[in-house]
């Protein structure tokens, strides 16, 4: 049922970018040339037709990027400035596309004996209204297109009610997950569950009440007020769950069952066909297939520029670790990466030489006495972390990603920590999810595992680039070294 709200509000979001950037590239065109502050009007008036022509590929190169950026899957539930980023985003990353492509046929078609001709170049300056024109309509667009959903929600229109069945824990996550989504018209009316209180209040961020036992079921369904039943029940009261099928079987209500079982996982759940049979796959992140390639172009072509350009600093970096403390430049460690594969993992030595020669294999924490003194700089600004380029750019890691762990504590923590073994079902990063919200290596490793698991459940190429966005802005340093 939600999906199907979402299927039909994502058709309607991009009904409603097609109207924007369509509006903006023409407007654009109109007032780069035609409006009374028109820039160089010695050059003349570019032919309306050419632009015209190249409408299509400015179109669909921003829906796609739109569509990698995951404005079209189903998650729609966003803050109003992570859609302003991702929109700024997508027009950064359309015009830099866009402009290369352009350029590239313009510098081609003027070689010898080209197979077509394209006779002109875009208007600098009309890309540069363009991109103010673009952001600022789809995003006035999208704004009000949550505002009338407000608005006519608001009013009662069109609310899909619901009852849930079973108020234990698993009824209120499903009636948290439908409040999350009221915006589309999901109410939810009571809970009908043996065990609880009737007027008794369950508590999540919307707030119901116990309306009585399941057995009153067919009295509430009589009234007509419900349209939706939800039932949570664990899989020991299939009997029950029988005799609500029969009940709902005498009236026009939709019936959703959630099993138990959904209970267990931490990342998401999808079901596919096997020739017929249900196929429930637990715990399956989202990085896979196209998004997996995406992902691995943006970190090889990233950490190879950057390795290219950060050459000098590592230069210093080797200069100053030589004069200040005996040992080698770099630190090579095992860690644990995607499937649990093991890697070297590099890095700038930031302790004394073998270090842990007398300790064993143990954590780092802040005011460590092994750390030297420009050590403590490295690690204070992130820059012994930047070897790791190497590793990204061989594939071993990704640019953002959950941070490897060595093979003695991956073994530690996967006995003691229920699905530990889920973070690596990606690349290990540089830095992370959990990183730019402060949470480092001496951070409780649980903790970190929540926002582990937050990334691996809603990962898209828009929060890889707002974790890039974070770590350059604040990311690099650690305040709480000492």
């Amino acid at each position: 049922m939600i999906r199907r709200h979402r299927t039909r509000l994502v058709g309607i979001f991009l009904l409603s970018d097609v109207i924007a950037i369509s509006f903006s590239f023409f407007y654009s065109y109109f007032f780069r040339f035609y409006s009374f502050i028109y820039i160089h009007p010695e050059r003349g008036i570019p032919p309306f037709i050419n632009y015209v022509a190249v409408f299509p590929f400015f179109l669909l190169t921003h829906l796609a990027i739109f569509y990698f950026q995951g404005f079209y899957k189903t998650k729609l539930k966003r803050t109003k400035l992570d859609d302003f980023f991702a929109v700024t985003l997508n027009g950064i990353l359309s015009l830099a596309l866009i402009m290369a492509v352009m350029n590239y046929l313009y510098s081609y078609s003027q070689g010898a004996a080209p197979l077509f001709k394209m006779e002109f170049k875009l208007s600098h300056w009309f890309l540069a209204i363009y991109f103010v024109f673009v952001i600022f309509m789809v995003s006035f667009l999208r704004n009000q297109i949550y505002y009338f959903m407000k608005r006519r929600y608001a009013r009662g229109l069109n609310l899909q009610n619901v009852l849930i069945i079973g108020a234990g824990e698993m009824g209120k996550s499903v009636a948290q997950k439908l409040f999350n989504y009221k915006d589309l018209g999901f109410v939810v009316k009571g809970f009908l569950d043996d065990e609880k209180k009737t007027g008794e209040e369950i508590d999540f961020d919307g707030g119901a009440k116990v309306l009585g036992p399941v057995s009153e079921l067919n009295s509430i369904l009589e009234k007509g007020e419900v349209s939706d039943v939800y039932v949570a029940l664990d899989l020991t009261s299939y009997p029950k769950i029988l005799e609500i099928l029969k009940v709902a079987d005498k009236f026009t209500v939709n019936v959703r069952i959630i099993p138990d079982l959904f209970q267990l996982l931490t990342l998401k759940a999808s079901i596919q066909d096997l020739d017929g049979f249900p196929v429930i796959n637990i715990d399956e992140v989202s990085l896979k297939g196209v998004n997996r390639f995406v992902k691995m172009i943006m970190d090889r072509t990233v950490s190879g520029l950057l390795l290219i350009l950060l050459s000098p600093l590592f230069l210093v970096v080797t200069i100053l670790t030589k004069l200040t403390s005996k040992g080698p430049v770099f630190y090579h460690q095992e860690r644990v990466g995607l499937d649990g594969r093991r890697f070297i993992l590099h890095k700038f030595r930031t302790m004394i030489a073998n270090a842990e020669e007398k300790s064993g294999p143990v954590m780092c924490k802040s005011g460590d006495p092994r750390i030297t003194k420009f050590g403590k700089f490295l690690r204070k600004f992130s820059l012994d972390e930047f070897p790791q380029l190497i590793n990204v750019l061989k594939g071993e890691m990704s640019l953002i990603g959950p941070r490897p762990e060595r093979p003695v504590f991956v073994k530690d923590f996967k006995d003691k920590i229920p699905k530990y073994m889920l973070r690596h079902k990606v690349k290990s990063g540089i830095t992370g999810w959990a990183q730019v919200h402060g949470l480092r290596q001496d951070t409780p490793i649980d903790k970190r595992l929540e926002y582990d698991f937050y990334y691996l459940q809603n990962w898209s190429l828009a929060l890889d680039l707002k974790i890039i966005w974070k770590t350059l802005a604040k990311g690099f340093i650690d305040r709480d070294l000492k």
